[in-house]
Order: structure tokens, then C-alpha cells, then sequence
């Protein structure tokens, strides 16, 4: 082994880096995101709206006791002081009235914790002589957050991939199963092929056992040629198809959307159900394709896809998926975890302005930004959840304290990855030593007891790369003449 080249990579590497990278991405782009998301707010009087735009984040600072800003804040400072190293947060915001612009400014909507070393600190770019003046430790490699005085450090989770489809057997039939995710919504469509050949679907408020052929004719693929060229051309697929087409009682789209709507919105009148229906279909069924009219049928070919998985594992022409391999794990790291707590918050700040905007209104008092807007709704919830570490979507032990004990402490708190399975369950084949672990995560540093296997160590040359955007991919595949199929 050439201990020249391990030398020069950590001489020459921030062993944070990939943390701070994702901090930054964060900042960069998921906060104008997020925003993006919830661009338009109208509360119930409908004559009133405001529109969103344009967050910023300013480098850390504090107000002191009399008033004045104190900028130039340092982490050495935040410890000294026992206060939260972060930026305040700025929104431009847009009031009408009856279409007519009635306030805009650039509001202050709270503060947000800044890592240490990453773009907003101060620290940045700083020569070890500067770190050394402002009380610093120049081999500090940062990547951690200080809340109250206290240094937390997020422990990076271990998830399962989103978007992408697995296959799995067990008692009932053959599952292929997705987990589309579309912003902080995360939903699971399952299709199980019983061990007679019926396929049925089930995904967030649908029922049951719905049947798939069902499912189609409410997507529009109403015949049995479009159906059945949705899939290739394969015996054993059509054998199948052929008996879920018999089986199916439904002959039209609209019998189809009622059966769908007589579940979501019982004992109410078919127009309001088949409304409640497309609701359901557009909004629940794999959303990570598209949440309108135009997507149901790419909605409908990647179910079709889904069945002949399902179908091939059935008669052995394909294997099962297995969940411990480390091409369907993703690890969420700090920029990640940064970006659920915020759109939780930010979703928070939004519904608390509906309210205050009605509030207002009611009571008949002057509507304007700065009486509508409660800076603490967003920062209030960050730092609960970082004081506590308890984290959106129940996770618990998210932020911890960092060990300073001696050099190599801070660092493996830094290298922590927490499977996000009970710790209470046996899970036997979750906690062993896989394969794909090698040359990623220690197979020797684990923690005794419980946690055994579930909290891991990645190694300290392995990188993490952070999110990549799905445009540039898609583009390119449409110049190339990769197109929806249109009936």
C-alpha cells in the first residue's frame, strides 16, 4: 500500500468537506427551492394574497443587548457567549389586495445556523496565522454547527433510496415497490402480483387492493391493445395480462375513477368523487414523475414497467432486490438534513401567516408585512431540533454533541452514519457485514448492544457526493428522441 498517496490525500483534504459541500448546496440552491414550493400564499379571505421570492442569508451576526448589530460574529465568540453561530434570513414578500400591490419589502423571517468553515462563516478561506488571531484552531477542519454554545455535529442518515424500483418475495405473492418522493412528501406504491397472476395496487389513500388493469383505464390507457402495448412482448407477461384483463368488471374511465373516488370521498355525489379521484391520482401516485393531467400516462407506462418486474420475478426470469446492498441506500448528510427541517419550518412559517394575514383582516386592523410576520415561527423549530436532536419524521439522536476529547474524537462523530431501521428489532441480515460495505464504511467500528450494525463508520477516504440536478439528463435525452409515447 502507498503510504505517500494516503499521507498527501489527508494532508492535502478537509476529512468535512463533503459535509461542508452539502451545507453549501443547501444555501445555494434547496432554500430559493423550497420557497419556490410555497411562492404564493391565500388565506381565506381571497381578496388578499402574497406572493414569495428571493431568500437570503446573510454571513452570522447578533444583536446585542442594546440594540446595535454586532457583525464579524465568530464560532470562538458564539462558544465564549454560550449563543447560536447563525445568519439572519431575508425574504422579499409582495402584498395585494384585490390584484393591487399594496406593501413590498425585504423582510427579516428569522435566523439559520451556519456550519462552521462552510461559504457564510467567517472562518472561510481564513490563513492559519488569521484562524490563530480570532482564537481559532487552524487544523479545525469544521463541518459542524454551535447552538448555545454547545458544538453539534448531525450524524449523517443511512435512508433508502427513493425513485427507484425493488423487487422482493414473500408469503402473499411477488411486491415491486417505489418510494416516490417530491419534496418533504415521501410516498410508497407497491404492486403485488398474488401467486394466482392478479396484479393489485395499493399507494397513499387508495384502496386496497385495487386492481391494476383498474388503474389504467383511470389513467386513460381504456383499451386492451393500448394496455398491452405498454409492455413487451413476452408470453409469460401477456399469460398474465390476459387474466387480469378478464377479471377486471370495469369497462370505462369513468366506473374506474368512481370505484377509486367512492373510497377517497364516500357518500358524496359522483361529480365531487371523480373530482376527489384525479385529486388522489395526481397528487399520491408516484408524484416524483408529476403532480398534473399530463403525467398520468408516463405514470401509466412506469406502473407498466413495475407489473413486468413483478411478473419476470414470478416465473424466475429475474432476481430479488436486496435492500442491504449499498447501490439502494442513499446517506443523507448535513445540507440534506438541514433541508428537511427547514421545509418543515418554512411550511410552519407559511400556514402561521395565513393565519395572522386572517387574523388582521377580521379585526379589522391596517394589513401589512410587518405586522403579519412572526420571525420566531421559522427560527423557534430549527433550533428545538437541534438543541434536541430530534429530527423530522421522528428520527431521534439526529444532532449530537461533539466529543473533544482528543484529535481523532471529533472526527468519527463526523464519519457517523445511523441506519434509520428500530433498534428494538432483530433484522439479523440489516446489521451484517455487507459486501458492498467494502472500502465505504469500517466493518469493525460499530457500537455493542443495540445500535450493533445500524450505526456505522464511512471510511475516512471515502467521499459522499452531494445531490446532482435532473435537468441537464433529461435534456439531453430529449435531443436524442427519448420522448413519452403519446396514444
Amino acid at each position: 500500500m502507498s503510504w505517500e498517496l494516503i499521507d498527501s490525500y489527508l494532508r492535502n483534504k478537509n476529512v468535512a468537506q463533503m459535509e461542508i459541500d452539502s451545507f453549501n448546496q443547501f444555501i445555494d440552491q434547496k432554500l430559493n427551492d423550497i420557497v419556490a414550493e410555497n411562492a404564493l400564499i391565500v388565506p381565506k379571505i381571497e381578496e388578499v394574497r402574497i406572493e414569495l421570492s428571493n431568500i437570503e442569508v446573510e454571513k452570522p451576526r447578533i444583536m446585542e443587548a442594546d440594540g446595535s448589530p454586532h457583525e464579524e460574529f465568530s464560532p470562538m465568540e458564539a462558544r465564549l457567549r454560550n449563543r447560536s453561530y447563525a445568519g439572519p434570513l431575508y425574504l422579499t414578500m409582495r402584498l395585494f389586495r384585490r390584484d393591487v400591490e399594496q406593501d413590498a419589502r425585504r423582510t427579516f423571517i428569522g435566523d439559520l445556523p451556519i456550519m462552521v468553515k462552510s461559504n457564510l462563516c467567517w472562518l472561510n478561506q481564513k490563513s492559519p496565522e488569521e484562524l490563530i488571531e480570532l482564537g481559532e484552531d487552524p487544523k479545525d477542519f469544521g463541518g459542524y454547527f454551535i447552538i448555545n454554545g454547545s458544538e453539534k455535529a448531525l450524524m449523517t442518515q443511512e435512508v433508502l433510496a427513493s425513485d427507484r424500483v425493488l423487487i422482493s418475495q414473500g408469503e402473499k405473492g411477488v411486491v415491486s415497490e417505489v418510494i416516490s418522493t417530491r419534496g418533504a412528501f415521501k410516498g410508497r406504491v407497491r404492486i403485488l402480483r398474488s401467486p394466482e397472476g392478479l396484479l393489485y395496487v395499493s399507494f397513499p389513500t387508495s384502496p386496497r387492493k385495487l386492481p391494476l388493469v383498474s388503474l389504467f383505464k383511470a389513467l386513460g390507457l381504456k383499451t386492451k391493445k393500448e394496455v398491452f402495448d405498454a409492455f413487451p412482448e413476452e408470453k409469460e407477461i401477456h399469460n398474465d395480462l390476459l387474466l387480469n384483463w378478464e377479471e377486471c368488471d370495469i369497462s370505462t374511465e369513468e366506473e374506474a375513477l368512481d370505484k377509486i373516488g367512492k373510497y377517497v370521498a364516500p357518500g358524496q355525489v359522483i361529480d365531487y368523487r371523480l373530482r376527489r379521484a384525479r385529486e388522489v391520482i395526481d397528487g399520491f401516485l408516484l408524484p416524483h414523475i408529476g403532480q398534473d393531467e399530463p403525467a398520468r400516462l408516463a405514470k401509466a407506462y412506469y406502473l407498466a414497467m413495475m407489473s413486468t418486474k413483478a411478473i419476470e420475478r414470478a416465473y424466475g426470469l429475474r432476481g430479488k432486490d436486496d435492500k442491504d446492498h449499498y447501490s439502494n441506500k442513499r446517506l443523507e448528510l448535513s445540507g440534506k438534513l438541514m433541508e428537511h427541517l427547514f421545509r418543515y419550518s418554512f411550511k410552519y412559517f407559511v400556514k402561521d401567516l395565513r393565519f395572522q394575514i386572517d387574523r388582521t383582516v377580521t379585526r379589522r386592523r391596517k394589513l401589512n408585512i410587518s405586522t403579519v410576520v412572526r420571525p420566531g415561527a421559522v427560527s423557534e423549530r430549527i433550533k428545538f431540533a437541534m438543541s434536541t436532536g430530534n429530527w423530522i419524521g421522528r428520527s431521534t439522536g439526529v444532532a449530537k454533541f461533539m466529543d473533544r476529547v482528543n484529535y481523532l474524537a471529533p472526527l468519527t462523530d463526523l464519519r457517523k452514519v445511523k441506519s434509520q431501521l428500530a433498534k428494538t428489532r432483530e433484522l439479523y441480515e440489516a446489521r451484517d457485514v455487507h459486501g458492498t460495505h467494502w472500502g465505504r464504511l469500517d466493518p469493525i467500528e460499530t457500537p455493542d448492544g443495540p445500535q450493533c450494525g445500524l450505526v456505522k463508520n464511512l471510511c475516512f477516504m471515502a467521499e459522499v457526493t452531494t445531490e446532482a440536478k435532473e435537468a441537464p439528463v433529461e435534456d439531453f435525452l430529449h435531443k436524442e428522441g427519448v420522448k413519452l409515447k403519446k396514444l
